[in-house]
């Protein structure tokens, strides 16, 4: 009879999980991660971060800043890695830039060659298009800006079942912008904080934060594939933040930790500086 009445609860649970809509799960989000109100009143974030990486079985740490004015500027200033300079891309509301920094020249001088010992930094502005596309990081409202009043942004969410990350239940939710940018949020039905995210392409990129880094390679931003797990949140002003990320991209995994988080503090104005 216990046996019975126990997989009677499971069901019933099981049911109940199912029967939220995304609506729902959406404003549990908001009430979970400070409310509504608390995470649109931010206009300044930043964060000090340290980002932990392998590249040609070698380990690095890499400073990393973030800056947000709420529809003013976003900016990430990566530091330089093996003989590069700084690296950065910034966004405003009317232009975008991305930094390419000095690259060494392993073929130069130095490596026996006959070309310059490294080439200069080089700063583009951004397309029309990819401007475009990056206006959503001019959002300030917490750790996962687009998530908040997304409707009324003009962005679609669609709770497509559950699943689990790390043996928690979580809904899966997949949230299209109106440029059509999209990733699939994982939300624990217990705490409704976010314990990962799935996005590819350019929206990979954008939460990877690894667009000018690919830029400054070389490479494309169309074939990417990212996970990102976040755990260890801590509480900031009523605010829920993630201080730790896990970033997935194929066999590589990265790591970015938060140092410092700041809201509603003025913002330097050499933020805004393009050189």
């Amino acid at each position: 009879m216990k046996k019975v009445f126990l997989s009677l609860l499971f069901v019933a649970a099981t049911m109940f999980t199912y029967s939220q809509t995304v609506e729902e799960v959406m404003a549990k989000y908001e009430e979970a991660n400070g409310g509504k109100n608390r995470l649109k009143a931010i206009k300044t974030l930043q964060m000090e971060s340290v980002m932990k990486m392998n590249m040609m079985n070698q380990s690095f740490d890499i400073s990393l800043n973030s800056i947000r004015e709420r529809g003013k500027l976003y900016r990430r200033q990566m530091g330089g890695i093996m003989g590069m300079g700084n690296s950065w891309t910034m966004v405003t509301d009317t232009a975008g830039y991305v930094l390419v920094p000095a690259m060494p020249n392993f073929g130069g001088p130095r490596g026996g060659g006959d070309g310059p010992a490294s080439s200069g930094p080089t700063i583009s502005k951004m397309t029309d298009d990819d401007l475009r596309k990056q206006q959503h990081e001019l959002d300030c409202a917490g750790p996962f800006p687009m998530l908040i009043d997304y409707a009324k942004k003009g962005y679609t969410a669609e709770l497509q079942g559950t699943s689990k990350v790390n043996k928690e239940d979580c809904y899966k939710v997949k949230l299209t912008m109106k440029d059509g940018l999209a990733a699939v949020f994982y939300i624990n039905t217990n705490n409704y904080l976010v314990q990962q995210v799935d996005a590819t392409d350019e929206m990979a990129a954008a939460l990877t934060g690894f667009g000018s880094m690919m830029r400054m390679m070389g490479g494309g931003r169309r074939s990417l594939k990212a996970s990102i797990v976040y755990n260890s949140y801590k509480d900031i002003g009523g605010i829920q933040f993630p201080m730790k990320q896990i970033i997935n991209i194929g066999p590589v995994e990265t790591v970015i930790e938060h140092l410092d988080i700041k809201m509603n503090e003025p913002v330097d104005e050499v933020w805004y500086r393009v050189k």
